[in-house]
């Protein structure tokens, strides 16, 4: 008997079927709400056959735990019941701060996460554990999921994240714990004239290297390696252009499409810090505080990983890390979401009472940025193995505005803030094809109103 693999990987859940998706929670101590407008949005999450998040947190046992030491974004046990009560089911866990509190804090977390029943994936003891689908079954069919994080070979989310990766095991040989790398090289474009003084300036400096320069070949310009940055050739310039490690997109489109045969419906996600442009404030001078950049337009990488892993099976893409909104794409009849931004960011707690909390506030205020404290809850609603509509419902994380204790939670925001937050959602989805319909503080995106990429 021959399979039809086209029938391997469509949409299998037939019924009515709903998955609620958030971005990033950053959650340093148990968050319980009877505030409306936070049990709004949450209650978004609970009505779902599936909530979805991603697990910037690491869970411990504080005052038990002798992994090393505690940093980051650790939490106590009980900031994962929280996050149960709220409705979240899977969780994706390949992202930059999986190894706070070290490789102790990620199996801690990973095991917090199994005793409470949520679902996770994009961790493991190797590997191929790491890149593997894992499911989740419901009433009306298996779920499955698949987590990578992007790491790229230079700037702030690069080689220091390497320690990160998991590594493959061969019979008895090898197997690191750690995360699902998609590793990428950024190119910064310049313009052919800055390429060739650059070159001229290597060489006077350190002289003919071989293999720093790369000729223009296969459809791609002439690159340079100088002082350990890659550059390329090209229009718009300041731009930064990614490829993607070839070995990493094919074991990882090869977890999609077995995780989808596995399966009846697949998600894909990816926790990607790169941004398309380079930003100098990161870069030049002494900027207190600053430490990545803020991007509403994903890098060229994301959309094409995004709709490979469409092509290989998964059934919605959601991409998450910037701490921003960007725009959504519908692709092939299935939603891609460019960066849900933050949905919990407390942030400014995350290292306790036990330290200044002002003078911490201090080194992190550029997390304040206006931009971060913007959201959207997004339900994609599925009927007969398709896509029919798209909600998204904004939230405000409050930033500057509120006091620390109350910064970073989500609440339905004012109508205007709404509104202003549903147009720039639309505005930054309008590029890929996708209108936004916006009706009574909520955004929808009905597939008749949408120009499908084929």
């Amino acid at each position: 008997m021959t399979r039809d693999m086209s029938v391997e990987i469509a949409t299998k859940i037939t019924a009515p079927f709903t998955v609620a998706a958030v971005g990033d929670l950053i959650m340093p101590e148990p968050l319980r709400r009877s505030d409306p407008r936070f049990e709004a949005l949450v209650g978004h999450l609970r009505a779902a056959d599936v909530g979805f998040a991603n697990m910037e947190s690491s869970l411990i046992d504080l005052p038990r735990f002798a992994g090393g030491a505690v940093a980051g974004t650790a939490a106590p046990l009980a900031m994962g019941e929280s996050i149960r009560a709220m409705g979240v089911t899977m969780m994706s866990r390949a992202n930059n701060h999986t190894f706070d509190c070290g490789l102790a804090g990620m199996i801690s977390t990973d095991a917090a996460l199994d005793a409470l029943g949520i679902t996770h994936a994009g961790t493991g003891a190797n590997l191929q554990e790491a890149r593997a689908a894992r499911f989740r079954e419901t009433p009306k069919g298996r779920v499955g999921l698949v987590s990578f994080y992007s790491i790229a070979d230079t700037g702030h989310f690069g080689p220091t994240y390497a320690r990160t990766e998991a590594t493959a095991r061969t019979g008895s040989i090898g197997g690191m714990p750690g995360v699902n790398p998609l590793r990428v090289t950024g190119y910064n474009v310049v313009s052919p004239d800055h390429l060739e003084r650059m070159k001229r300036l290597a060489h006077e400096i350190y002289g003919e290297r071989p293999g720093a320069s790369e000729p223009a070949a296969d459809g791609r310009p002439e690159r340079l390696r100088f002082f350990d940055q890659w550059y390329q050739a090209g229009e718009d310039v300041g731009a930064i252009q990614f490829d993607i490690d070839p070995a990493d997109r094919g074991a990882i489109l090869a977890s999609v499409r077995n995780g989808k045969i596995y399966s009846d419906f697949l998600i894909a996600t990816i926790h990607a810090h790169q941004t398309g442009r380079f930003d100098p404030t990161l870069a030049f001078g002494k900027v207190k505080g600053m430490k990545e950049a803020i991007d509403h337009h994903p890098a060229n990488f994301l959309a094409e990983i995004a709709r490979a892993s469409i092509d290989a099976g998964a059934d919605m893409f959601v991409s998450h890390g910037v701490h921003a909104l960007a725009g959504m794409e519908i692709y092939k009849g299935r939603p891609i979401f460019y960066g849900l931004s933050n949905f919990v960011f407390q942030f400014g707690l995350q290292y306790g009472a036990s330290s200044d909390v002002m003078e911490n506030w201090k080194t992190k205020n550029e997390l304040e940025n206006p931009a971060s404290h913007v959201a959207i809850l997004v339900t994609c609603h599925f009927d007969g193995g398709e896509l029919t509509e798209v909600r998204v419902h904004p939230a405000d994380l409050g930033g500057a505005k509120r006091p620390i204790s109350q910064m970073g939670i989500p609440l339905v925001p004012e109508p205007e803030d709404a509104a202003r937050i549903l147009a720039d959602f639309a505005a930054y989805s309008a590029p890929f094809g996708t209108h936004v319909e916006i009706e009574s503080g909520v955004g929808v995106v009905r597939l008749g109103a949408v120009t499908r990429v084929r």
